[in-house]
């Protein structure tokens, strides 16, 4: 059997697997094994089809298909819980429109107008800031389902899960944090650069 190139391997490889980054999926994980390969291939399978790729992730846990599926179903379930509480509770949990009866600081003080008057001028020169990278990029990536994810420069969330292994929930709530490296808003949307978040994953173990 021909071995296949390194571009072979790692486009067959996509189709034929998934990672799981275990140290962001699970916090309290403290075994040597960082990713979770789900594939119906065996280890000797892998090894042999794909020497090149599979030694990035060695060690690793082997998962079945139908483990995976277990763990993808757990994630849908906590992103639709989360979805679901933040419409439905605010921050410190009770039910809109009584919170200020237990928590009086919530009370609004007086607002400078001059401040808020800066601070909404700053607000809207980042917001064009964003908006202007986010037109030029989507011009660089107006062909972006020709390019293997893994050399694409801005990923959705679901395609930034795919490539990295880290969890969809996972990654909304590091890119729901104040100064995330790697994630950038436009509206309700959030583009994922690829690099920056290779770069987080190699200096952050865990979260």
């Amino acid at each position: 059997m021909t071995k296949l190139t390194l571009t072979e391997q790692e486009e067959l490889f996509a189709k034929d697997c998934k990672l799981i980054n275990l140290r962001y999926e699970y916090t309290n994980y403290t075994g040597k094994e960082k990713w979770a390969v789900v594939t119906e291939l065996t280890e000797k399978e892998l090894r042999k089809k794909y020497p090149d790729i599979i030694k990035r992730y060695t060690p690793f846990v082997l998962l079945s298909m139908a483990q995976g599926e277990v763990i993808n179903e757990a994630d849908r379930n906590d992103d639709k819980y989360e979805k679901r509480a933040k419409r439905t509770l605010d921050v410190y949990g009770y039910e809109d429109d009584i919170s200020e009866q237990f928590h009086r600081e919530l009370i609004t003080p007086f607002a400078d107008p001059f401040e808020q008057a800066e601070e909404e001028r700053l607000e809207i020169e980042r917001e064009q800031l964003r908006r202007t990278e986010i037109a030029n990029q989507e011009k660089l990536t107006s062909k972006t389902n020709e390019i293997p994810i893994w050399e694409r420069q801005w990923l959705t969330i679901e395609e930034a899960s795919e490539y990295s292994g880290i969890a969809r929930r996972k990654l909304r709530e590091l890119s729901n944090t104040s100064g995330c490296p790697f994630a950038i808003w436009m509206g309700n949307k959030i583009h994922i650069i690829r690099e920056k978040l290779d770069r987080y994953t190699e200096t952050h173990n865990r979260i």
